[in-house]
């Protein structure tokens, strides 16, 4: 360093005068010795080595991308709300969390957790960013599976023409009227919405017609008289904007999708909260059950005015309907027929079939939906992250030769959704993937389990490939495939392959477990790569004397062509093990900062740092107790 070396010249340049003058005496005539002045010590600034961050007993994380799997842009912020008790959850650097901690522009969070109960931690979330729909999840931690991952997909709140079965769109009210349609729309805080003319109501329509892929739709209504009351039953001072977003089930896709192809993304992915879940089992008890949705989709409905107050009710006695047409493919895992004439659709289900929407029927026989079936429907609470049973609606024939109808008049707003909830038959389970040569996969994939409007997939978020476990499995049959590069390479269960990719189609998904599936596919050649996540210093100029670095805790997200793959929890140093030929990057968190860096990681077995910058303190010492340092 030049300031390095201009010290130490003005240093050599010091001794050499303490050397000169140790030798004069004093030229008066009595030559008396006189003592020279004692020159200042030496001194040099040695940097003092930074301190590492104590570990802690996990972590968790929460990977953001948008429907089509892509990261939300910089300028997007997202927040995170924690529904349930956040005990024990730390910053990365192991502080209590602050609400500057639960927003971010990086597209993720990560905490750590300092301690992990023997019976496991749970945390329920909600995830938040303007423009976009809230979704939610739940991250459960235990002591043997002590650093979790999860990808949440957020869907736009303008969405048109997307490569998902979502379509989604934001308008005024005044914009609801069709051009050259008699009808004026205004509105009056105390009297409510006020429709005139040639109709008494608005409508915002919502269709999805993808071929081989998708079809279905929503159309909401909302008749002249209806008020906007936010969640404290008071009316919104200026007329909202209304957004309606509908998630097609893509049942078609699911029924002529080919054995060996395989859907990468779908509108399901995005669904809030997943498709596995717990409900109340009773309207007046907090008691819950497990089990899973098939969905015949669902529409998220929101009114908004400019101040972002959101409407919550329409007042005494009003309703709007949402009536969807629901794709004619769709599987019905609890069949329930109305009989015709039935006036009260509730008390017929509730006897007959289903509890709280929850099927009860002792040993359903799934089949595809039909005139008369009694379909659930299901509201989600976005603050809450929780869905609830509403009512139930029937199916009826609108001619339409792809699409049924449902319809439902609903007196509050929120996220609705037609869906059959099963109990599972099992808690979870757990099998083991194969490649073809019969040893453990270590192939990077994703286990599906689908049906028609279902739809789960598992990915591997601590570099594991050889099993899979799914907690709070389907109740219903499903078809199992594995994605390879966006190609199914399952062979089927290892007592029974053939080298021919195809589905698995299991009645219950329980009888897999401990199970070996096999897989197409020969192991692909993988490299060792050793990581060290370290502490440098960054204000170099402020030292003539560094320090080398110190290896520190750290949280570490691993890409593979763009995708999250891998979330690590690094004690200092850990290992990758990297397909060779892949493009890899990683991004680690400066905990100091908060802020993501990210990183080229090549698939080579040259080790590599994640250097974090950190300010270093600086001793001032006699030149004798500079030390060695390698600024030295």
């Amino acid at each position: 360093m030049g300031n390095n070396k201009f010290k130490l010249t003005k240093l050599a340049l010091a001794l050499g005068l303490t050397a000169t003058l140790s030798g004069c005496f004093s030229d008066n005539d009595n030559n008396d010795y006189v003592k020279p002045p004692v020159p200042p010590e030496p001194t040099v600034d040695v940097a003092v080595p930074p301190v590492a961050i104590e570990a802690q007993a996990g972590s968790v994380t929460v990977n953001i991308v948008d429907v089509k799997g892509a990261a939300l842009a910089d300028t997007v912020t997202a927040t995170i709300s924690f529904t349930s008790s956040e005990d024990g959850l730390l910053t990365a650097a192991g502080n209590a969390l602050a609400d500057t901690d639960k927003s971010s522009t990086a597209s993720s969070f990560a905490y750590t957790v300092d301690s992990i109960p023997a019976n496991g931690v749970s945390y329920d979330y909600v995830i938040s960013a303007a423009g976009y729909l809230n979704n939610s999840g739940t991250l459960t931690l235990s002591t043997t599976d002590n650093v979790v991952a999860q990808e949440v997909r957020l869907t736009p709140r303008t969405l048109a023409d997307s490569d998902v079965a979502i379509v989604a769109d934001t308008k005024t009210l005044a914009e609801l009227v069709p051009a050259g349609e008699n009808t004026t729309v205004s509105y009056d805080p105390a009297s409510g919405l006020s429709i005139s003319g040639d109709k008494t109501e608005i409508t915002l329509p919502q269709a999805i017609n993808k071929a081989g892929i998708a079809v279905g739709g929503s159309t909401v209504k909302i008749k002249s008289g209806t008020q906007f009351l936010d969640k404290d039953n008071q009316p919104l001072t200026t007329v909202p904007k209304m957004t309606v977003a509908y998630f097609a089930n893509e049942a078609t896709r699911n029924d002529e999708e080919g054995e060996a192809a395989a859907a990468t993304s779908s509108s399901l992915d995005a669904f809030p909260g997943g498709l596995a879940l717990s409900v109340a089992s009773d309207p007046n008890s907090t008691a819950q059950v497990q089990g899973s949705f098939t969905s015949g989709g669902f529409v998220a409905i929101e009114l908004v005015d400019d101040a972002g107050t959101k409407v919550k009710s329409f007042g005494e006695g009003n309703s709007i309907t949402v009536a969807m047409q629901v794709d004619k493919k769709t599987s019905n895992p609890c069949p329930v027929t109305l009989p015709a004439g039935t006036t009260d659709i509730k008390a017929y289900a509730e006897a007959n079939g289903f509890k709280n929407g929850v099927c009860t029927v002792a040993a359903p026989v799934a089949r595809k939906i039909a005139v008369g079936d009694i379909f659930p429907v299901w509201s989600y609470d976005e603050e809450a992250g929780k869905w609830g049973f509403e009512s139930y609606g029937e199916v009826t024939d609108s001619g339409n030769a792809s699409t049924f109808d449902v319809s439902v008049d609903v007196n509050h707003l929120s996220y609705w959704n037609l869906d059959y909830f099963n109990n599972n038959k099992c808690s979870s389970v757990k099998f083991d993937i194969l490649d073809r040569n019969g040893d453990a996969n270590i192939a990077e994939t994703t286990i599906l389990l689908e049906i028609n409007g279902y739809r789960r997939s598992f990915t591997s978020r601590n570099g594991n490939y050889g099993s899979a476990t799914f907690n709070n499995p389907p109740g219903f049959p499903v078809k199992v495939k594995v994605l390879r590069n966006g190609v199914n390479v399952l062979d089927g269960l290892s007592t029974d392959t053939d080298s021919t990719a195809s589905a698995l189609s299991v009645s219950n998904i329980c009888d897999l477990n401990d199970k070996d599936l096999t897989l197409t596919i020969a192991p692909p050649t993988i490299v060792t790569k050793k990581i060290t996540t370290q502490l440098v210093c960054s204000n170099t100029g402020d030292f003539e004397v560094g320090t080398p670095p110190v290896a520190t805790p750290a949280l570490v997200r691993l890409f593979k062509d763009g995708n999250f793959k891998q979330t690590i929890y690094s004690k200092g140093t850990f290992n990758l093990n990297l397909e060779q030929g892949g493009t890899y990057s990683a991004s680690y968190l400066n905990y100091n900062t908060n802020v993501w860096t990210s990183t080229p990681v090549a698939a080579n077995t040259t080790a590599a740092t994640f250097d974090i910058p950190v300010v270093c303190e600086v001793d001032t010492v006699p030149v004798s107790g500079s030390g060695s340092g390698s600024g030295s």
